[in-house]
């Protein structure tokens, strides 16, 4: 059941990788695919090896001495033995069909299902008798032991024929612990089948969940995407584009920035550390997620550089491409707009501090030509350099 649970909830791990892999940054879902898929396959192999197990005994120490020390022996036929044809460590797993005569009680038949190591099958030929110790009263597990019974207790155990006793299957997917035959929560039968696809199901998308969850917005933002038409987000877009300000301006601290790049993909801002500073570091919003890298390759000469989100019309930026598109007759395609103050003129250029107006620029190309344009930071005033 544990080890089921466990390859649930890795498979739930997989899709939510596979989801933040389509809508969130670069490679943050392999990052949780290459955790979950091993982890997948090795749970998975336990899974089908333990069910190749079912109806095996698995006997502890203390249970084996229990049932010593309370004389629980008898004889056992080997009747039939089987290769299942699995292998554990290059031995084979066998049914071996027992037909049991304990010193009190009733004879049984039963099927032990067990790994026989290549070396110790003649010892399991049809017809052998091996001396067993049976773990819980009225069977049907059993351990096989040699030299607990005496000359004269095994003389005077017969053994039927199999065909005249009843038969007590071993219960699949349990083990004697403790003296009592323990099984898993839920049942392994057809009984226990809905609820366990329910619980299975549960755990997987619970994961699934949890994994998804920091991409959120992400997850969003691709569904109204999808429902718009597109397969991915567009951050040029004006809905996705503020909620990229709002997550930025939440990071940073406040609404002061120096420059602002718009990709479909991401958006890239620098901003000063504080709103009277010039020290600027980087920001970068994608796939949902703000990531901060540290100070900005070009610090400006003066805290003036920096100007408000409130001054520029972002939502006018794709509108006015596909303006330009429109007159140039270049694509769209996925095209970048960068936000920035202009130099203002000579002496700002020589003395390096752009003090001039906030403009928009981008540049529309296809394989054979380009063109830059430019606003003004409402939107207004497009022109063509």
């Amino acid at each position: 059941m544990v080890l089921r649970l466990v390859f649930f909830a890795a498979v739930g791990a997989l899709l939510g990788g596979a989801v933040v892999e389509y809508v969130g940054p670069p490679d943050a879902g392999w990052a949780i695919m290459s955790i979950a898929l091993p982890v997948a396959i090795i749970s998975g192999t336990f899974i089908l090896i333990g069910r190749s197990m079912a109806g095996g005994v698995a006997v502890s120490k203390d249970d084996l001495r229990r049932a010593l020390d309370s004389r629980r022996l008898g004889l056992a036929r080997v009747d039939a033995i089987r290769q299942t044809g699995t292998q554990i460590n290059d031995q084979p797993l066998c049914e071996i069909d027992l037909t049991v005569r304990p010193i009190q009680g009733e004879a049984y038949a039963t099927t032990l299902r067990t790994v026989v190591a290549l070396t110790e099958l003649p010892a399991f030929q049809p017809g052998i008798r091996r001396q067993v110790a049976i773990l819980l009263d009225g069977g049907p597990e059993v351990a096989f032991v040699d030299g607990e019974l005496s000359p004269a207790e095994a003389g005077n155990l017969t053994i039927p024929d199999r065909s005249s006793v009843r038969f007590v299957p071993i219960a699949s997917h349990t083990r004697i612990s403790g003296g009592r035959r323990k099984g898993p929560l839920i049942g392994v039968g057809r009984r226990g089948r809905p609820l366990r696809r329910l619980v299975f199901a549960a755990v997987a998308v619970a994961v699934a969940v949890l994994v998804v969850a920091p991409y959120r917005e992400a997850v969003a933002q691709t569904v109204d995407a999808v429902l718009d038409g597109r397969a991915h987000v567009d951050l040029r877009q004006p809905g996705p584009l503020a909620q990229a300000q709002a997550a930025l301006e939440r990071e940073i601290g406040h609404d002061r920035v120096s420059s602002i790049y718009v990709t479909p993909d991401f958006v890239v801002v620098e901003a000063p550390v504080t709103p009277a500073t010039t020290h600027t570091d980087r920001w970068m919003y994608r796939g949902g997620q703000v990531e901060h890298s540290g100070a900005a390759s070009i610090q400006p000469k003066s805290a003036t550089e920096a100007f408000s989100w409130d001054d520029v019309d972002l939502a006018r930026i794709l509108p006015t491409m596909e303006d330009a598109a429109a007159q140039s007759g270049l694509p769209v395609g996925d095209a970048g707009a960068t936000a920035g103050r202009t130099w203002g003129g000579a002496e700002a250029v020589s003395s390096g501090e752009k003090s001039g107006p906030v403009e928009i620029n981008f540049s529309l190309e296809n394989d054979y030509e380009s063109a830059s344009f430019r606003m003004s930071a409402d939107g207004s005033g497009l022109s063509r350099d």
